[in-house]
């Protein structure tokens, strides 16, 4: 049955401490200072664990350093701290603090928090990934979560939750839009409008976005229960960014290294994730995290490191009314084999991770991916031409009506995903296949819709699964399509047998448990993003099922 929940942050204050914050040393400070942006964890290691927090001086005008104090404890009440140490930050890292917490053990769940002057963060709960023999790891899979459109309820549901190893975040953990783009609108009716009120450009402008989004009381929550193992996407930066621009940027916004260095600098600033090592790129943010001998989750980067620029279909329209015309562009424009989107050295490392997984004899082998894998044809959109919606969809993507008239000719629904790098997305499977990978299970954000999806090279090699996430509150194809949403995605599903599933209905985030017999993912739905009451149901379950090196979904 639906559960009703009410969104709420989970803290525990210094003055519920009591004596057992005396754990802490005091150290005065020449202002005094807030945690209002709460605390958080992640890219845990099978010994350490990022601890994360910023500390918010009253004082406007102050401008020096603040020294405080950490420390991690195995209870709630700290009364057996196992570690602690020093800090000390400042404005030029926009008063953030990360700790390394070291030489941990492995699989345990701690406690942690920070002092300075005589104020007390809340106390965040995190657990640091197992090692050896496993039973069980269960994951909550997020993406795509936009201040304006609506209430992080997703997040404060995940909170609530206690069952779960780690939060999987797989991108546009916050949108770089202003009050007059994407989302304003919501955002003026709901009284959640994007500070700052312009587009954010500047290392100024990602700090404050970043700090808005940490101060909303449900991310706070979901930080403060649960280490966070996270990816961007483009809207870190900008949307549908590559390597060397963005749709989103123009050239009167300055220079687009300048605004990617801001924003990967923020981004490392704000968010519980470790700094690259010395001589290692910024754009490198790809991982691998070892849970046991049960499974080896990697996460990719695919927009800043390699990827070379989308595909517009809005350059080709000539070229495509033409059957001559079709075949030259599939075969040498959206087949180009120079076309990238990790570069040589992530597939290398990704293979890597992949045999390790491999030869360790874990049955799992995940991917945290941003745009959707699977092949994904457009269905024929011409009975839509005329429908009002179409109009409105208009104003966001003025090339709708070009669009349309290409739909039967089924090009790819998105050459922003995989599908525009045909030749990438080959290499990425010959680079799994080499070490004897098929059974990838790869989880993917990006779209705000649900998907179930086989994966299949273009020789028909099968490859594995794909399970994709829809938004936290940024609207999928049903909140455009309205009426005709269903339609939409049972016409998707006609065309697309590598679909298994596809939902635009619902916000959602995935349950996923994984054991040595097998596999389970629930879409965990909401019936509502506008209000911070709410009801949760499941809207879709898969079993996933393993067999010798293959791997597939059957309905639950």
């Amino acid at each position: 049955m639906p559960k009703i929940t009410r969104r709420g942050a989970i803290f525990t204050s210094a003055a519920l401490l009591g004596t057992a914050a005396t754990g802490c040393q005091n150290e005065s400070l020449s202002t005094p200072v807030t945690f209002m942006h709460g605390v958080a964890s992640g890219d845990p290691t099978q010994n350490s664990i990022i601890l994360w927090t910023r500390i918010s001086p009253q004082d406007p005008n102050f401008s020096g350093s603040i020294t405080g104090y950490w420390e991690v404890s195995t209870s709630k009440d700290f009364d057996k701290i196992v570690k602690k140490g020093k800090f000390t930050t400042s404005p030029t890292r926009d008063y953030t603090v990360k700790i390394d917490a070291k030489d941990l053990k492995s699989g345990q769940t701690y406690y942690y928090r920070f002092k300075a002057g005589e104020t007390f963060s809340p106390t965040g709960r995190t657990k640091v990934l197992p090692n050896g023999s496993l039973e069980k790891v269960r994951l909550a899979v997020v993406s795509c979560s936009n201040y304006p459109f609506g209430f992080f309820n997703i997040y404060d549901h995940i909170a609530k939750q206690d069952h779960f190893d780690a939060v999987i975040h797989l991108g546009d953990y916050f949108y770089e839009y202003g009050r007059d783009g994407y989302g304003g609108k919501v955002g003026a009716k709901l009284g959640r409008e994007h500070e700052p009120a312009h587009e954010v450009i500047t290392l100024s402008d990602y700090r404050i976005r970043h700090a808005q989004y940490k101060g909303d009381p449900s991310t706070q929550a979901m930080h403060t229960a649960h280490p966070l193992i996270a990816v961007w996407d483009d809207h870190e930066t900008a949307n549908d960014s590559w390597s060397t621009g963005a749709e989103n940027h123009n050239a009167d916004e300055g220079s687009w290294d300048d605004r990617r260095t801001a924003a990967m600098q923020a981004y490392y600033e704000w968010m519980p994730v470790r700094d690259p090592q010395p001589g290692q790129a910024r754009e490198a943010l790809f991982r691998n995290y070892e849970f046991g001998d049960l499974l080896s989750l990697t996460s990719i980067e695919t927009r800043l490191t390699a990827r070379t620029r989308p595909i517009d279909y809005a350059h080709y329209i000539s070229d495509l009314q033409t059957r001559e015309g079709i075949g030259n562009f599939v075969q040498n424009i959206l087949g180009d084999p120079t076309h990238e989107m990790m570069g040589e050295a992530q597939r290398d490392y990704v293979g890597k991770a992949l045999k390790s997984s491999k030869d360790k004899k874990q049955p799992w082998r995940l991917i945290a991916n941003q745009v959707i894998m699977a092949r994904t044809a457009s269905p024929d959109l011409t009975a839509y031409k005329d429908e009002e919606f179409i109009k409105e969809i208009e104003k966001l993507f003025p090339q709708i009506y070009d669009y349309i008239a290409l739909s039967p000719i089924g090009l790819p629904l998105n050459p922003d995903a995989w599908d525009g790098y045909p030749a990438a997305r080959e290499r990425f499977y010959k680079m799994a296949t080499d070490q004897g990978v098929q059974d990838l299970l790869v989880l993917t954000g990006d779209t705000h819709d649900n998907w179930a999806n086989k994966l299949e090279s273009a020789s028909g090699t099968t490859m594995g699964v794909e399970l994709g996430v829809s938004g936290v509150t940024s609207p999928g194809t049903g909140a455009y399509f309205g009426s005709a949403g269903k339609d939409f995605s049972e016409r998707l599903n006609a065309k697309n047998p590598d679909i298994l599933y596809h939902d635009n209905q619902y916000h959602s985030y995935i349950d996923l448990s994984l054991t040595h017999e097998g596999g389970h993912a629930a879409f965990i739905g909401l019936d509502t993003i506008y209000s911070p009451e709410y009801k949760t149901s499941t809207i879709k379950e898969f079993k996933l099922v393993k067999h010798e090196d293959t791997i597939k979904l059957e309905e639950a």
